[in-house]
Parts: structure tokens; C-alpha cells; sequence
């Protein structure tokens, strides 16, 4: 692995600890303290926010292709600036234009969410663009800030103000929004000069951005509308006790990201460099043995439901699931995604999400009709994730497999469930973990040598 990615997962994974701290006493405040009913309305504007960054329209990923493996300080100030100011002054329009539908419907929450577009992709502009170019330390503040921020705020909703309204809640989210923005821009100022007076506008700037992120944009959006297609289905078809329940499952599953999320972010700068098969294959392994250990966390979060949370206790199953489907999302995301990425095949990345999506509205409609329980959506989802698994392999028939590294993933998801379902949090989490290791040591041998040998090192060093 080389120095530049260790100490690029190395900011990533900092900055997720700080990050998920926060977001554990969050996310079992919120649930504990809160009615049903605000938790919802809540968990409904977070599944909002998630589509805010169609409303760019491909333009920050379009950045985000154009300056992918540069180092930041090579490049241009003008340009950037133009990329930048044009962008700013296109979602100001955007976000207007949303904000009078919005009030014209009289959906509260929607009015929110519209206030968010502006903030969430001038920030994600940010976020992107310190990820193609490298600068992880950078990228790993823009995370944390949210996150402190809007942990804050919500203490003091319930704690010190002492209220239920699930409104205040989602105006502090806002608030929060702009905040973080507006300290990026005059962040940015200095590195793209006090010359620039952020008022350049080129239609020109902003079709090519568009066009060329257009593709990976709806991509991206398709891999939300996948992974939140269960909640609209739970939100359409069944109570709102159901939803927040649901809805508390996925926000346990998103625990992961903080471990996640250094892997998928930092492997796209690797793989716009790193293009041999004996390092993509090294670095697929590395990434099925860690989506293995991960969903571990699932224990933890049953011990918790089982002793503090127990009106939520039927999320457990739910849960499980979901975090069983992360096994095949986090080897898609990681690897097979950012090489559609690095080698600029966005258009089959589509074609192939497109499908899936298809598959997956199937799988929900279907497990629905058998089974009207919400745990029916979960199964979709964990068969949506394989088949996506399944469709990505053809692209990169150059990744070889063996036998035993074809088989792990399927052997781990079956172990998992059976522990989960099986067992409760304790013993259910010593059993998986003594499974993987053996499974592990017989399917991956040089790998496992080489995380023991890196864990001794460490060990000795530290002492």
C-alpha cells in the first residue's frame, strides 16, 4: 500500500472517529428523547437531503472528473475561481426556483429541504474537490463540521430549550448548512486568490461541467434512489412507527459509513494512478475482508436496543439485514465504482445502475406482496446488493477471482444473518468474529499474514 493513501485513510478514519462519536450520541438521543412522530418527520427531511445533489446537475461531478489525481497547488487560480463562481450563482437560482415550489405546496418539510440545496452542494463542491486533488486533512474537517455542529444545536433543542418540535430541529440543520458554507468560501478565498470577486459567470463553464458529470451525477443518484428505495416503500405503505423504526435501522447502517468512507473516498485518487491488476486485486481483497468486519458493529447497536432503546427493538431485524447487503455495497462502492470512475466508463456505470434500480423496485414489490412486514423491504435491499454485485464483475473480468475469494462474501452474509437472527447481541457477536477469522485465514492467507505482521509492528512500536 503506498504512503500516499495509508496517510490518506489515515486523515479519512480520524476524522470518522471524531465524526462518529458525535453521531453515536445523536442518533440514540434523538430516537430516546424524542416522539415517534418528530423522529419521523425528521428521518423524512434527512431522506430529502440525500437528493440534494441532483440539483447541480452534474456539475460537481464534473469538477470533480476534471481535476481527479491533480495535486491542488498546480491547479489554475482563474479557472478555479470560474468553476467555483459559476457554480455559486447557479444554485442560487436553482434553490430559489425550489423554495417557491415549495412554499406554493405548503409542505413544510419540503421548504427546508429546498433552503438546503444552496449550502449541501457548495459544501459538497468543496468536499469533491479536496478529494480528487488529494487534500484528505482538508476533506476530513468539511465532514466534522456538520456533525459537531448539528450535534450542538440538537442538544440544546433538548435539553436546554426542552422541545418536541421536530421543526426547530430541521431550522438548526439549515442554519448549520449555511454556516458550514459560508466558512469554505472564505476558506476558499485564499486559495484561489482575493482577485477573484466570486461574481464570474460562464454558460460556457457550465455546460462542460455538466456535461461531462451529467452521467456519474444520476449514477450517483441512482445508487441513493437504490439504497433509499426501501424507506419510500416503508413511508408509502406502512405506519409511521414503522418508518421511524426503519428508519432508525438505517440510521445504525450508516454508522458504518465512518469506517466506509475513508476506503470509497481515498481508493478513487489511488485508482486514477494505481491501474495493474496485482494492485486492484490486493486492494479488492483487502476491501472484502474489511466489509466482513465492519458490519460487526451490528452487535453493538442489538446490545444497545436490547437494554436502552427497547421501543425500537424491532428494528434488530431490519437491521441485520441491511448491514448484510453492506457486505456487496462496500466492495461495489470501494472498488468497483471508483474504477467506472478512474477509467471513465460513467456511461456503463449508468446503464448498469439503471438496471439495478429496476431490480431492486422488483425485489421490493415482490418480497412486499409475499410478506407485509417491513423486514420485506430489507430483503430487497440485501438481493438488490447482490445482484449489483453480480452485474459490476463482467466489467473488470481482468480482477481475477478464485474459488475461495468468489465464495467469502456469500459464506460471511450467511454467518452474519445466522448470528444476528439466531442469537442475541453478545454471544451472536463472539461467534462471527471467531467465523471470520478462520474463513478469512483460509480464503485470504497472505493478506491475513500481512494484517498480523502490520498489527505486531504496530504493537511493538507503540511499545
Amino acid at each position: 500500500m503506498s504512503t500516499s493513501l495509508k496517510k490518506g485513510l489515515a486523515y479519512v478514519f480520524i476524522a470518522n472517529f471524531i465524526n462518529l462519536g458525535f453521531n453515536l450520541i445523536t442518533n440514540f438521543v434523538l430516537p430516546k428523547e424524542l416522539s415517534v412522530e418528530s423522529y419521523a418527520t425528521i428521518k423524512t427531511f434527512q431522506l430529502y437531503v440525500s437528493y440534494a445533489g441532483l440539483f447541480h446537475f452534474g456539475f460537481v461531478d464534473g469538477m470533480y472528473l476534471k481535476y481527479g489525481g491533480k495535486n491542488i497547488k498546480e491547479l489554475r487560480r482563474e479557472d478555479l475561481g470560474t468553476n467555483l463562481s459559476t457554480l455559486r450563482l447557479f444554485e442560487i437560482v436553482v434553490t430559489i426556483v425550489c423554495a417557491i415550489i415549495a412554499i406554493i405546496s405548503k409542505q413544510e418539510v419540503l421548504v427546508f429541504f429546498s433552503l438546503s440545496i444552496l449550502p449541501l452542494n457548495l459544501a459538497n463542491y468543496f468536499k469533491q474537490l479536496y478529494q480528487a486533488t488529494g487534500e484528505f486533512s482538508l476533506y476530513g474537517k468539511i465532514m466534522n463540521a456538520n456533525t459537531i455542529l448539528i450535534f450542538f444545536a440538537n442538544m440544546i433543542w433538548i435539553f436546554l430549550i426542552k422541545t418536541d418540535n421536530a421543526l426547530c430541529f430541521l431550522l438548526s440543520n439549515v442554519a448549520v448548512y449555511f454556516i458550514v458554507w459560508i466558512v469554505l468560501e472564505l476558506n476558499c478565498r485564499k486559495l484561489i486568490g482575493s482577485k477573484n470577486d466570486g461574481n464570474t459567470f460562464s454558460f460556457d463553464e457550465l455546460i462542460k461541467n455538466i456535461k461531462a458529470g451529467i452521467l456519474l451525477t444520476v449514477g450517483n443518484l441512482s445508487s441513493v434512489v437504490l439504497t433509499s428505495m426501501d424507506r419510500w416503500f416503508v413511508k408509502a405503505l406502512m405506519t409511521t412507527l414503522a418508518f421511524a423504526q426503519y428508519s432508525f435501522a438505517v440510521s445504525m447502517e450508516n454508522f458504518m459509513n465512518v469506517a466506509v468512507t475513508p476506503v470509497t473516498t481515498t481508493l478513487y485518487n489511488y485508482f486514477c494512478k494505481a491501474t495493474d491488476e496485482v494492485k486492484v486485486r490486493k486492494a479488492r481483497n483487502y476491501v472484502m475482508i474489511f466489509a466482513a468486519l465492519i458490519v460487526s458493529c451490528a452487535f453493538p447497536a442489538r446490545f444497545i436496543l436490547e437494554v436502552y432503546l427497547t421501543k425500537y427493538i424491532d428494528s434488530a431485524k431490519v437491521m441485520f439485514l441491511l448491514f448484510a447487503a453492506q457486505i456487496f455495497y462496500i466492495v461495489i462502492k470501494s472498488i468497483y465504482v471508483n474504477l467506472y470512475k478512474a477509467q471513465k466508463k460513467q456511461s456503463i456505470y449508468f446503464i448498469k445502475l439503471t438496471a439495478i434500480i429496476v431490480v431492486g423496485f422488483v425485489f421490493n414489490v415482490i418480497c412486499y406482496n409475499l410478506y407485509k412486514v417491513k423486514e420485506s423491504f430489507a430483503v430487497g435491499t440485501l438481493l438488490s446488493a447482490v445482484c449489483w454485485y453480480f452485474l459490476c464483475l463482467p466489467d473488470f473480468k481482468w480482477i481475477k477471482y478464485n474459488t475461495k475469494e468468489k465464495l467469502y462474501p456469500f459464506i460471511q452474509t450467511c454467518a452474519f444473518l445466522v448470528c444476528g437472527f439466531c442469537f442475541s447481541a453478545i454471544p451472536g457477536f463472539f461467534i462471527y468474529i471467531f467465523e471470520i477469522m478462520v474463513v478469512t485465514w483460509i480464503s485470504f492467507p497472505k493478506e491475513t499474514k500481512f494484517i498480523i505482521n502490520e498489527a505486531k509492528s504496530k504493537l511493538a512500536h507503540l511499545k
